[in-house]
């Protein structure tokens, strides 16, 4: 397996980090509304990440720059930064680190930025490849962050040091056994699980398990299951939870989060259960587990990438209880 040679960007920090204020246990209080609503007629949104140290959660827009930010004990979200903020046009995946810091993908302008959650500073710019589809996002146990190109075939590593970032063209996907269908959205959600990043191709509906030290892609034996439209990943228990939306109009598949009960090695999972809340969700994309509940993006990206309005207002994230999952006979 080898790893590609393009050239590495660089980006000098923007901002010294400030770790965010505790602002109370996610968990505490109140019962968590069963659904939260975004402003605007116009929101799409996409991406999603959860800060358990102080309940909040961010989303972006596919249609814009915005990002939107929320709280598990309150129904709506408010604009925490608006469109075209720091060069913003529109928004993928999103994940949180420990020190707080927000790492927003910029779809297919292929560029990632990084901010500050307290000071809603940014830090740094990357730029990936020209003509890719910079996705979904995973921060490792070290701080390593990891993103997919759902156009290009790469992975790339980001990481932070002495104050400056650096995003490498991390994987070559086309030295490894990983499919790839042109044209469409390969490789998507990612997930970073001790040595190993698992991560699903949307278009074939396989899962991949990649070593993060050598490289090495190993497709997880499903025991015949796939997961066509795989989107935003989580995980809990030895379980990976799968986002299932519609983009390529699979036949009979209700969009639905699959939970994949996972072997100790990542080498295997058996789909048991999956979580589907009543009236359906509207194109799920992303993925976030509090305590108790699971927080699931209604994107409608469907109807966005079709030219059409919204099917339904206003936009929201649904929130089940994490006991709701219906158990499932078999693949």
């Amino acid at each position: 397996m080898r790893k590609l040679t393009w050239p590495v960007v660089v980006i000098t920090l923007l901002g010294l980090v400030s770790a965010p204020a505790a602002a109370g246990s996610a968990n505490a209080g109140p019962r968590p509304p069963s659904a939260y609503t975004l402003p605007g007629d116009r929101a799409f949104p996409t991406g999603m990440a959860f800060d358990r140290a102080t309940g909040y959660f961010y989303v972006g827009s596919a249609d814009d720059g915005t990002l939107f930010r929320g709280h598990v004990s309150r129904p709506r979200l408010e604009v925490w930064s608006p469109d075209g903020e720091d060069g913003r046009s529109v928004t993928s995946g999103m994940a949180l680190d420990a020190a707080g810091r927000l790492y927003v993908g910029g779809a297919d302008t292929g560029t990632m930025r990084v901010y500050d959650t307290r000071s809603r500073r940014l830090l740094a710019t990357l730029r990936g490849l020209e003509g890719g589809f910079l996705n979904e996002i995973t921060v490792a146990g070290d701080g390593t962050v990891y993103a997919t190109d759902s156009f290009r075939p790469v992975l790339y590593r980001i990481t932070g040091d002495g104050g400056r970032w650096r995003i490498e063209n991390w994987l070559d996907v086309a030295a490894t056994p990983i499919d790839w269908v042109e044209g469409r959205h390969n490789l998507n959600g990612i997930l970073a699980v001790g040595r190993h990043l698992l991560t699903v191709n949307s278009s074939t509906g396989d899962l991949w398990r990649i070593d993060r030290h050598s490289g090495a892609a190993v497709q997880v034996d499903l025991d015949g299951h796939g997961l066509p439209n795989g989107d935003g990943l989580a995980w809990r228990d030895g379980r990976l939870h799968v986002v299932q939306g519609n983009i390529n109009q699979v036949p009979g598949l209700v969009p639905q989060v699959a939970v994949v009960e996972m072997s100790s090695d990542l080498a295997r999972g058996g789909y048991t259960a999956r979580y589907v809340p009543p009236g359906g969700f509207r194109h799920p994309s992303s993925i976030a587990l509090t305590g108790t509940r699971v927080m699931v993006v209604n994107s409608q990206y469907d109807r966005w990438v079709a030219g059409l309005p919204p099917e339904t207002l206003p936009f929201t994230v649904s929130s089940l209880d994490i006991g709701a999952a219906e158990p499932v006979s078999g693949g």
